[in-house]
């Protein structure tokens, strides 16, 4: 019999894209036990019924009908009939071999790397929750937040936080750690520098020159452009530099008027802790004692840290050593706000037990010696350790979306 199918899924979306998932896995050990019943999913068929399956319509052809009557009945049957009929398939719970937990990375290195790096991780998960992950590498960001959003029950991404505010505007997806880095942060900041005297805020910066090393990054150059939109302040050039020592130097050499870079907060005297919005991102010029190197290579005031003094750490102390003015002849004007580092984010439907124990042991994991060979190594991430995240700290980023009324489009352009 002739019969053709359609499919309608009206209970979960993403029938299919189950199976297409579970493309993503790399690993063929044995099942691990299920958790939590079967999922089931209601899917309407239209059966397409041809010639002698419809039902008969008019009156019966006599037996004394000629052959040529005959003939013409037969080959003007009706049209077929459309019949949809309702079935149940029970999706692979999932956890199960057939139906992973899926870990997303965008391809940030070699996904062979990203493979290898990730199976210490695979294992500490497998052998906490008891159920199976895979690892899985898209194409891109984009394609980490799109299958987020399409399977959101079996997904966790590893994003960066703009990817993070798109795939949350989009459909819901929960931050659930962040990445700290070496410096000690879960967070990046950009630094607006001029020159001593030379700008007291803002406003005193329409139609000057700026120097910035990417006009793509979030806070070293979209932040401030934004809150001069906000504030009506059209600077005048735009001159790009290969990067933030070479952008600094232009400042130095009086070829701009102001330029941003990466800013990274002292670390402070006796244990005090550097805090956004109520330290100086410059307290240690009260002392009135210029910057020294140390022996072993940091640029100091005052000595070490935990002998009162600071240890100075902005993009302005990498250029130290061939530059030792630049401190002299620069001035920190304004601060972004911080920007999240790398975000572990959860698809909107991800079961809340799971979700927990994953979290915990992605959180242990990172804090481990294990962690040196996987997601910590300096060929994938360098992560030092993850934290909980905080959706209110992704509102920077929605900030800049919304003054320069950027597109998800432009802003995975930024990720580029």
């Amino acid at each position: 019999m002739n019969v053709h199918h359609r499919a309608r899924i009206t209970f979960f979306a993403l029938l299919t894209a189950a199976a297409a998932l579970t493309s993503f896995a790399c690993r063929p050990e044995a099942v691990a036990p299920a958790t939590g019943a079967p999922e089931v999913v209601t899917v309407e068929v239209t059966r397409l019924v041809v010639a002698d399956e419809a039902p008969a319509t008019g009156a019966a052809i006599p037996a004394t009908a000629s052959a040529a009557v005959a003939a013409t009945a037969t080959t003007a049957a009706p049209p077929p009939v459309q019949v949809e009929v309702t079935v149940e398939v029970t999706r692979p719970p999932l956890g199960t071999a057939e139906r992973p937990v899926q870990l997303l990375f965008p391809p940030t290195t070699a996904a062979a790397t990203i493979t290898q790096r990730a199976e210490s991780l695979v294992a500490a998960l497998e052998a906490a929750t008891g159920v199976e992950f895979a690892v899985g590498v898209p194409d891109d960001e984009a394609a980490v937040a799109a299958l987020l959003c399409a399977a959101p029950a079996d997904t966790i991404g590893f994003i960066s936080a703009a990817a993070y505010t798109i795939a949350h505007e989009e459909c819901g997806a929960v931050a659930g750690l962040v990445a700290r880095h070496d410096d000690g942060l879960t967070w990046q900041m950009g630094m607006l520098v001029t020159r001593p005297g030379a700008a007291a805020e803002l406003a005193d910066l329409a139609g000057q020159r700026w120097a910035v090393a990417d006009t793509r990054s979030l806070p070293t150059y979209l932040y401030f452009r934004a809150r001069m939109a906000a504030a009506g302040i059209e600077p005048g050039e735009v001159v790009e530099q290969p990067e933030d020592s070479s952008a600094l130097l232009a400042l130095r050499d009086e070829e701009v008027d102001f330029t941003t870079a990466v800013f990274v907060p002292p670390v402070m005297p006796l244990d005090r802790t550097w805090v956004y919005g109520e330290t100086e991102p410059e307290e240690w010029r009260v002392l009135g004692i210029a910057p020294t190197r140390s022996p072993i290579g940091y640029v100091l005031v005052a000595g070490e840290p935990e002998f009162g003094g600071y240890r100075l750490r902005d993009a302005r102390a990498r250029l130290f050593d061939t530059t030792p003015d630049i401190f002299d002849v620069t001035r920190i004007l304004a601060l972004s706000e911080p920007i999240p580092n790398e975000t572990v984010v959860f698809g909107a439907d991800f079961p809340l037990s799971l979700g927990r124990q994953t979290l915990a042991t992605m959180a242990e994991f990172a804090a481990s010696d294990a962690c040196q060979t996987s997601l910590c190594s300096a060929d994938f991430y360098g992560w030092t350790g993850l934290e909980p995240a905080d959706d209110a700290a992704y509102d920077p980023i929605r900030l800049i979306q919304d003054t320069l009324e950027l597109e998800a489009a432009d802003l995975w352009a930024e990720l580029d």
